[in-house]
């Protein structure tokens, strides 16, 4: 149809070309059939096929027209030379009647509602928000059914209100009307319209003059709702493309006949594969013909029962063996009909690998916690009565008859069988917390208070001035036997590798993350090559302070893992001869 651009040929325009055709072939043959002067009214016939030309396609009228009479004339001056009788005044006559009835026709033919009239069906049935007017009154003579939604009227209720009842303003109004006037055009101009309950509503405008149906077509888009799922699409569309980036999994689409579609993969350059060259072509172009049927197998499946379906696939690319998790299901699209499959696929070798070595960890965890406690049996068992006897016997010397010699040497050999059942101990909890899982209870912790219960359980204040420096509010989230035994090594560290006059602060601030407890003290300080190696297990930088505190090597490796379980970490500044600052640093939500 003329007036549209889009759908310009429906089942009715159809009905029209072949009535416009037989009728021009019938004038054309009853021409030729009857040559005789007399038949006046015979060539009137052709006036019915221009007038419904005229009427129903005015842009091509005229060359219908054209067409016919080019026909007539060449008929009649064919007959002519045949020597039949032919007036060539009356040809003449009958060549300017055709022009004049298609002269006529049109004219009559562009009145704004019989324009309408034509394009009425399109404009209702159409998918977009349209309306036309007529172009001297502004007047809607049609109106589309989504148009009159978002204005909120009834189609109806629009057909005969001037158009620019809708302008929120003068100026908009009349910068259309002028660009109409100039130009014959309008394209997506924002414009605030007036909707039936007088909501302004900002939209998109666009109009063209329709010059042979003298009519404004025009076409309005809600740029509100337009920007919100812009947004909304572009927001969506940015977060998948994110993901699809950030992702080592393959993404893909198929048609029903196993056409790849769309392929994603990130590390396809590692193993030669090009996305571009594969689309368009069948699985086969990536899987052995065995594993393409099956996968054509599964899409059938997945088509004819509109379910997903998951599969692993062992795939050698590369010269490496591969297993892929899959998982197709069925893609419609927006209209509901059925147009392939999407599907992701994920490289799950190396997680299989780990698994198994999970697996054979777990069984040597297990085997080391059962040495361990057996060790720890072994060693306890003939340690116990030995420290007993010792300290039997060395708490009342003289009942055994002992000498000033035998009862120095006896409370050596106590001393080093009480530092060889700490050892002992220490080595068992520092195995359970390496290799086993420990859950922390977690509660309200005053820390003043839990370093005051440090301090004095472990008489440090005997051998160091402590000073506690944390305020009384400070309140931290933790597990408070655990934080209690990292803050005592922290101290017993500091006060046994000291020197006069022996001083320890014990410190707090924070972050908004963060807590952090500081243990800082005046001692020998910790040389820079080895401040690294504190925290491993038995390692003792000084064999006189070793002897002088009966060092085990652990308190501050066990101080580490229980900070460890609560998030944090520990970290030292040390000057050598100055002292260290022992830093711990607890997440305000464990």
């Amino acid at each position: 149809m003329s007036c549209f651009r889009q759908d310009l040929f429906t089942g009715t325009d159809v009905v029209k070309m072949i009535v416009v055709v037989s009728f021009s072939a019938v004038s054309l043959m009853l021409t030729a059939a009857t040559p005789v002067n007399t038949q006046f009214f015979c060539p009137l016939i052709y006036c019915i096929p221009i007038i419904f030309a005229a009427l129903w396609f005015p842009r091509q009228a005229f060359r219908a027209t054209a067409l016919l009479v080019a026909g007539f004339v060449i008929i009649r001056a064919h007959l002519l030379a045949l020597g039949f009788a032919v007036d060539p005044v009356m040809t003449g006559l009958h060549t300017m009647l055709f022009f004049w009835v298609f002269g006529a026709t049109t004219l009559f033919s562009q009145e704004s509602h019989l324009a309408a009239s034509r394009c009425r069906r399109i404009v209702e049935d159409t998918r977009d928000a349209r309306f036309l007017c007529d172009p001297e009154t502004l007047r809607v003579v049609c109106v589309s059914r989504k148009c009159a939604d978002m204005l909120g009227y009834a189609p109806r209720e629009l057909v005969g209100i001037p158009a620019e009842a809708f302008w929120a303003d003068d100026s908009g109004k009349a910068r259309f009307i002028e660009e109409m006037k100039l130009e014959g055009y309008v394209g997506n101009v924002e414009m605030t319209f007036y909707a039936h309950n007088g909501d302004a509503r900002r939209v998109l405008l666009s109009c063209r003059a329709l010059a042979p149906e003298n009519l404004f077509e025009c076409t309005v888009v809600d740029a509100g709702r337009l920007l919100g799922e812009n947004n909304e699409l572009i927001r969506s569309n940015g977060r998948l493309m994110e993901l699809i980036r950030q992702t080592n999994d393959i993404f893909f689409m198929q048609d029903a006949v196993g056409c790849i579609l769309h392929f994603s993969w990130v590390r396809a350059p590692e193993y030669g594969i090009s996305p571009e060259e594969i689309i368009g072509k069948g699985v086969d172009a990536l899987l052995p013909a065995d594993l393409a049927a099956q996968n054509m197998e599964l899409i059938r499946k997945v088509i004819e029962e509109q379910k997903n379906a998951c599969y692993d696939l062992d795939l050698e690319i590369a010269g490496a063996r591969h297993t892929f998790s899959i998982t197709i299901a069925p893609y419609n699209g927006v209209d509901g009909t059925f147009t392939g499959i999407v599907g992701s696929a994920r490289d799950t070798t190396e997680a299989r690998r780990q698994r198994l070595a999970c697996r054979q960890l777990s069984w040597e965890v297990e085997q080391w916690k059962e040495l361990v406690t057996r060790l720890a049996h072994e060693l306890r068992t003939p340690l116990q009565p030995l420290v007993g006897y010792l300290r039997m016997i060395v708490e009342d010397p003289g009942y055994y008859g002992l000498t000033k010699d035998t009862e120095a040497a006896l409370k050596t050999c106590l001393e080093c069988a009480d530092q060889e059942q700490a050892v002992v101990e220490r080595v068992v909890e520092l195995s359970l917390l390496t290799m086993d899982y420990v859950d922390l209870t977690v509660q309200d912790v005053p820390l003043r208070d839990l370093v005051d219960a440090v301090v004095s359980e472990g008489e440090y204040e005997r051998s160091a001035r402590i000073c506690n420096e944390i305020p009384d509010n400070v309140h931290i989230l933790g597990d408070p036997d655990r934080l209690s035994m990292a803050v005592a090594g922290l101290v017993s560290n500091a006060v046994k590798y000291n020197e006069p006059p022996e001083k320890v602060w014990i410190r707090y601030t924070r972050s908004n993350e963060n807590h952090y407890i500081m243990v800082c003290d005046n001692g020998i300080g910790i040389p820079e090559d080895i401040i690294e190696s504190i925290f491993e297990p038995f390692y003792i930088g000084d064999a006189r302070q070793d002897r002088k505190g009966g060092s085990t090597g652990l308190g501050l490796s066990i101080a580490k893992k229980y900070v460890l379980l609560h998030g944090g970490d520990i970290t030292v500044t040390s000057e050598v001869g100055e002292g260290s600052t022992f830093t711990i640093r607890i997440p305000r939500e464990v």
